[in-house]
């Protein structure tokens, strides 16, 4: 109930009569339209001033970042050049001590290249040192004289040259002068570079080593910083800084692979220029081109504040008096639009607001707070559409008349309570129109206060939800009839994959009685069909039994007991050793958790995906897996990993659907039905599984199961 109802008559009739809000007579003092041409005068005129100076100022700024940009460019490409050519230089030098050192003999102790190799110093004043290194570690020439006799690791550098097709390798930057002195020379370093000697198999011999003096590179770098404030950086391909400009935040050897250089922009182009935050946190215009023979990439870097230095020092002269004269501007005009519009912008509102209200869809009421039962004052064209009822017949009783027949209703109570407390509410009531049809209503109510706080109007917003809430029942018993059909359905479907399973194997069986009896003597032609439905039948009953495991999920409930994720993994791995020895050469895992599902799910989960290993392992490697875990939240995530033959990511989604086969059954065994078991073994834990590859070097499962509190 909305009130006590009012039936005092005198009263009644007071409140009959009241004039309907938005048709008091207004007389307006100025003229809209010259309201607006003042404003849209004033405006332009501030507007006009503005975009031409914003628009010359833009300008400015573009000519001064593209001459940036050229001058970087400029710069990067003859460093690039000058790089390239010390390194083919480098690269020469190095493959003649190679030849050199093959003809002299790799198996003695020490070799005697002394003279040829200070020859070739001579024209390579860039290389401090040449070292031969033969591929057991032993040192059979330094042109320093300083490890020569002595041992040095290599095994790592051997590897990458057998990886790596190129004939150059370039090693991290380190301290010292020389190589077997490093440490004791210091504020100096070296960048080691390295060549195979090969065999004539192809097998790598020994190494020819030399330390590159990066000061040959820093003295041109620091010259240009000098001269024009850009810092250059000569890089490795996999963004490990080799030598740059020694303002630079980067040391160098520092590996600074996630900077904009190496993350976004090499890998699209070799060269280029673009503007972003670089390892220091300033902002730069950079220049960078990769040489075409070598993993090497030169960057220019010009700090944008230095670029625009002069744009700004001339857009501060010029924004200064160009912003005082659009403020006056706007100032004058805002105070004449103001004068002129106060009572033009009074009549708006006033005719914007009888139109709304007499427009708008939804049934409004408004009734007044400060007398007695809340009568109404005002309902719009929407209200009488919605109820039936006229304004004559609605205007100063209680909104109640409209369920004076059902007045229990709970939600009844919410907006006595909202009535109380002065507090706006949102409610769903069951209401009569004026011939007595019911119909559902959704009545918001909003109070109205005065400047003091009180209460002075409620504000009713009415929306007629019978169509909605007569389809939200009927969608609701369609919903259950569909589960009811569905699970029907899937009882069927389970009870008949275990009767087919019984006919199949009396043709298997009796196919295998039949090719007994023909003996081996029989020709092969003969045996065939026998064999064939063998092998068919064998089939069926695989299907059959994978059909019924995977309608058997949702009858199991997945979560339960915490199962161990080890014992469901090493049980896996351990049947199919027994099953076939050999098929799982490699196996490494993290210690997997516990998790929040039943020790079968978990067993069924890894047998599967184990399976799906082991039948789509690559002919030409050794299967291997790779298990690991960490924790998501709410979660565990886990990662099976395999290097089998991958999966094409056209065949991401396929592959989780039932009895979706991507490869012939000549090519491999299964029934395309155990990955989509896996899926709802995964989905009935509420977690998720999906896979990644590269479609040729094997696959990575990862899904999510529950955390155990």
């Amino acid at each position: 109930m909305l009130g006590r109802q009012n039936t005092d008559a005198p009263s009644r009739a007071r409140l009959v009569d009241p004039p309907v809000l938005g048709n008091v007579p207004v007389q307006p003092l100025y003229s809209t339209a010259l309201v607006r041409l003042v404003a849209v005068f004033g405006v332009g005129v501030a507007l006009a001033v503005a975009v031409a100076t914003g628009a010359a100022l833009w300008a400015g700024r573009q000519e001064a970042i593209i001459a940036a940009q050229n001058v970087t460019g400029s710069l990067a490409r003859p460093l690039t050049d000058a790089v390239a050519r010390s390194i083919n230089s480098i690269d020469v030098t190095l493959a003649s001590v190679a030849d050199l050192a093959r003809k002299a003999g790799l198996d003695h102790g020490e070799i005697d290249l002394a003279d040829a190799v200070t020859q070739r110093l001579v024209f390579t004043p860039h290389l401090r040192q040449v070292l031969v290194v033969a591929a057991d570690g032993r040192v059979l020439f330094d042109s320093a004289g300083i490890v020569a006799g002595g041992r040095m690791d290599v095994a790592g550098l051997i590897d990458e040259h057998r990886r790596l097709p190129r004939p150059l390798l370039f090693g991290l930057p380190v301290e010292g002068r020389y190589m077997g002195s490093m440490g004791k020379a210091a504020g100096q370093s070296l960048i080691p570079v390295s060549r195979a000697v090969t065999n004539a198999d192809g097998s790598v011999a020994a190494l020819v080593v030399a330390a590159i003096n990066p000061e040959h590179f820093n003295g041109g770098f620091d010259a240009i910083e000098a001269e024009t404030g850009a810092q250059v950086h000569l890089w490795r391909f996999d963004g490990v800084l080799l030598a740059g400009a020694r303002s630079s935040s980067a040391a160098p050897g520092t590996n600074t692979v996630d900077l904009p250089l190496f993350a976004r922009h090499l890998k699209t182009a070799e060269m280029g220029t673009f503007i972003d935050l670089d390892d220091d946190g300033v902002r730069r215009i950079t220049s960078y081109r990769a040489t075409l023979s070598w993993p090497l990439v030169i960057s220019v870097g010009l700090p944008i504040d230095k670029a625009l230095a002069n744009w700004r020092s001339n857009a501060e002269q010029i924004g200064w008096p160009v912003a005082l004269v659009i403020l006056a501007v706007l100032g004058l005009t805002v105070v004449l639009v103001r004068t002129l519009a106060k009572r033009a912008r009074d009549e708006a509102r006033l005719r914007l607001s009888d139109l709304v209200l007499a427009n708008v869809s939804n049934g409004v009421t408004i009734a007044d707070a400060s007398l007695p039962d809340l009568p109404l004052l005002y309902v719009n064209p929407a209200f009488e559409r919605i109820t039936g009822y006229s304004a004559r017949q609605a205007i100063g009783r209680n909104a109640r008349f409209l369920h004076v027949d059902d007045p229990g209703q709970d939600e009844l109570n919410a907006v006595r309570d909202a009535l109380t407390e002065g507090t706006a509410v949102t409610v769903k009531l069951r209401n009569m129109r004026a011939d007595g049809a019911p119909f559902w209503n959704q009545v918001s109510l909003t109070p109205v206060r005065n400047g003091g706080g009180a209460i002075t109007h409620w504000v009713g917003v009415q929306r007629d939800i019978t169509q909605e809430e007569e389809a939200r029942a009927a969608l609701t018993a369609a919903y259950a009839d569909v589960a009811h059909y569905s699970a029907d359905l899937e009882r069927f479907s389970f009870v008949l994959a275990h009767h087919l399973q019984e006919p199949a194997r009396q043709m298997r069986l009796q196919a295998q009685i039949l090719l007994q009896r023909q003996g081996d003597g029989t020709a092969s032609a003969d045996r065939e069909p026998s064999e064939r439905i063998v092998e068919a039948s064998a089939r069926l009953i695989g299907l059959l039994r994978d059909v019924q495991t995977y309608l058997a999920v949702e009858r199991r409930p997945a979560e339960g007991p915490p199962g161990s994720t080890n014992r469901a993994l090493n049980g896996a791995v351990e049947r199919y050793k027994m099953r076939a020895p050999g098929a799982i050469s490699r196996m490494d895992k993290d210690d997997l958790p516990k998790v929040g599902v039943t020790q079968q799910h978990l067993d069924d989960l890894f047998k599967i995906l184990v399976e799906n290993a082991v039948q789509f392992r690559h002919p030409e490697r050794p299967l291997g897996l790779k298990v690991t875990v960490e924790a998501e939240g709410k979660f565990w995530l886990f990662r099976f990993a395999d290097n089998g033959i991958g999966i094409d990511s056209s065949n991401f989604e396929r592959i989780f659907i039932p009895l979706e086969r991507l490869k012939k059954h000549s090519d491999h065994s299964g029934t395309g039905i155990g990955l989509a078991v896996a899926r709802r073994i995964v989905e009935a834990a509420r977690g998720r599984i999906w896979v990644e590859s590269d479609g040729v070097g094997g696959s990575t499962f990862r899904f999510t199961l529950p955390r155990v509190e």
